[in-house]
Parts: structure tokens; C-alpha cells; sequence
């Protein structure tokens, strides 16, 4: 006997969790601070399953949660250069990895909601995956530095580009950017792990701006969720990031490879409970 019955509901999201919101946070924090990431490893796997947030509304909150841990830890990281006779932040360079992101930011957001929620996880752990085997691969085979172009205009322009890409992964898969930005600022610019990371987080708040305005013009932020995730977020930051300068880069460039294989692993393997997979509307 044939049945017209309606597909299930999803089940419903939380929005208000303060006590799992902070928890998502600090971890959040903890990871921004220690690998220059954004902290969106932890923020959208952390909504999606423990608090079946769906995967766009997910991708949306931790733009706006970024904005102030990127911050936090960017300034924190800037210091420890300085009381580390190490190079700090470069603004020029910020500006121009910026400038690309901004617009790249807007084109991934607006993709984002065409894009089936299963296929938009697979490719955020898929891609998270492939990052850290790179820098693993890096690490082990000793393979040498980036050099910045001798020509300034080839040299803008790169930056531009890998902004860009940065700015695109950040709105369409709510990452921050991170990913693509440490590893870019290593095999471009020369720059060694410790700036790599505080450069890319300076970068993700001026990227995740723009992409946490659409996707809030959109309804896919949490404010409820944001503003507690956002508090456990700093604690992280103002805890870790003072003792990133002790550690080598080498291990330090280990770590983010490490970290983000098993990461991207566990998102592309996983289905949370209650996804149809369907094409988003809108």
C-alpha cells in the first residue's frame, strides 16, 4: 500500500547551552591560539553534533565567533614576537591577503546555501585532511622555505590570490581560512611557523567580517550560541597563546599537521544524526 507520507523532521537545534557553548569555546580558543586556525575545527563539528546545529547555520556562528578570538590571539601573538626579538605582524601584507579575502569571503558565503550540507562537510574534512598531510610532509622531508618574489607586483598578487582562495573556503565552509593561509604564508612568503599563524589569524578578522555579515543577513548565525562560545574562545586564547614562542616551529609545524588530519578524518567519515543530505533553499 503506497504511502505519501512526509520525510522525518531533522531534530531541533539548541540555542541555548551556555555551559556546552563555553566548553566549545575555550577548546576553540585553545586550538586558534596554538595553531593560527580560527578555531572553527572545534566550533562547527562542536555545534553540529553536540548541538545538532545545522551544518550552514554552524558555518555561519563561527564566523562571528572568530572574529573575536582571531583578534585576541593575533595582538597576543604580535606581542610575543616583540618580547621574542622575532618578527611581528606585517600590515602591508595583511592588507593585501585581506583585500582578496574580503571578496572571496562574500563568494563562498553566497555558495554555501547551494551547496548539500553532506557534500559541504565532505569537502571541509576532506580538505582539512589534504592541508595536514602537506605540512606534515613538509616537516619530515625538510623541504625548503618559501621566498618572497623579487618582484613586488608578482609578489601583491600572490598575496591577493591566496586571500582570494582563503577568503572563499572561509565563507563557503565557515574554516577561517586558516588552513589555507598558514601553509600559503610558509611556501610563499618565507614566513616561519610562529608568523605564519599570527598573520593568518590578523587576517581571518578582517575575512570573517564579511562572511559573518552574509550569513547573518541569511539567519545562519546563533547570536545565543555565539556570544557564550565567544567568552570561552578568549579565556583559551589569553591561556595559550603567551606559550606558543617556547614552542620550536618544527614541532609547532608537526602539531597543525597532526591535529588537522585527524580532524579532517573524523568530519568526512562522520554523518551527524539527522542529516538528509538535501540541497539547501535560498
Amino acid at each position: 500500500m503506497p504511502t505519501d507520507l512526509p520525510p522525518p523532521a531533522p531534530p531541533r537545534e539548541i540555542v541555548h547551552a551556555p555551559y556546552t557553548a563555553l566548553a566549545i569555546g575555550l577548546m576553540a580558543g585553545i586550538t586558534s591560539s596554538l595553531l593560527g586556525v580560527g578555531g572553527s575545527v572545534f566550533l562547527v563539528p562542536g555545534m553540529t553534533y553536540l548541538l545538532r546545529v545545522r551544518q550552514h547555520r554552524a558555518s555561519g556562528t563561527s564566523l562571528a565567533v572568530m572574529l573575536s578570538t582571531a583578534l585576541l590571539s593575533a595582538l597576543l601573538y604580535n606581542r610575543g614576537a616583540q618580547l621574542n626579538s622575532q618578527p611581528g605582524l606585517d600590515m602591508g601584507v595583511i592588507l593585501w591577503l585581506a583585500l582578496g579575502g574580503v571578496a572571496g569571503a562574500v563568494l563562498g558565503a553566497q555558495l554555501s546555501m547551494r551547496v548539500p550540507a553532506r557534500r559541504l562537510r565532505g569537502l571541509f574534512g576532506a580538505f582539512v585532511a589534504v592541508t595536514g598531510v602537506y605540512m606534515l610532509l613538509h616537516g619530515f622531508l625538510h623541504l625548503p622555505q618559501g621566498q618572497p618574489h623579487p618582484n613586488a607586483m608578482v609578489r601583491v598578487l600572490e598575496l591577493v590570490g591566496v586571500g582570494v582562495l582563503t577568503g572563499a573556503l572561509s565563507g563557503l565552509l565557515g574554516v577561517g581560512g586558516g588552513v589555507v593561509m598558514v601553509p600559503a604564508l610558509v611556501l610563499l612568503v618565507g614566513y616561519t611557523q610562529h608568523q605564519a599563524q599570527g598573520t593568518s589569524l590578523a587576517v581571518i578578522v578582517m575575512v570573517s567580517v564579511s562572511g559573518a555579515l552574509t550569513h547573518s543577513l541569511r539567519g545562519n548565525v546563533i547570536w545565543s550560541l555565539a556570544a557564550w562560545m565567544a567568552i570561552g574562545s578568549a579565556v583559551g586564547a589569553l591561556v595559550v597563546t603567551p606559550r606558543v614562542y617556547a614552542i620550536p616551529q618544527e614541532t609547532l609545524r608537526a602539531m597543525f599537521g597532526i591535529f588537522m588530519v585527524l580532524v579532517g578524518g573524523i568530519i568526512s567519515s562522520s554523518r551527524p544524526k539527522g542529516e538528509t543530505g538535501e540541497k539547501p533553499r535560498g
